[in-house]
């Protein structure tokens, strides 16, 4: 079973704005690090964030982690060596790349 699972968004703003590529990048990554059989990444649809900026897209791309519920906002190819050293494996949050935490049940 997976410790934690990424999605990247896809939705047309977050595509637009390099996602696919970031999802290519936290692969490789994961790869590198021997990780990739413990953190399952998928594509996400689209989760609304640009739709609370202004502009829209303001924050994108948007990364989520779970369990943690970490949405991670205006990820950029040069945050996802950060987000698996401190995020991943350090268990830290990213705070200048946080969105929002979800708040444990």
């Amino acid at each position: 079973p997976y410790k934690q699972h990424i999605l990247v968004c896809h939705g047309k703003t977050c595509s637009a704005a390099g996602s696919e590529r970031l999802l290519e990048l936290l692969r490789d990554k994961l790869d590198a690090e021997g990780l990739s059989g413990e953190i399952k990444t998928s594509k996400g649809g689209c989760f609304s964030v640009c739709k609370e900026t202004e502009p829209k897209g303001g924050y994108c791309p948007v990364v989520v982690i779970y369990p943690q519920g970490v949405w991670y906002r205006n990820v950029s190819e040069k945050d996802i060596h950060e987000i698996v050293e401190k995020h991943i494996k350090g268990g830290r949050i990213i705070e200048r790349l946080l969105h929002y935490k979800m708040q444990p049940a």
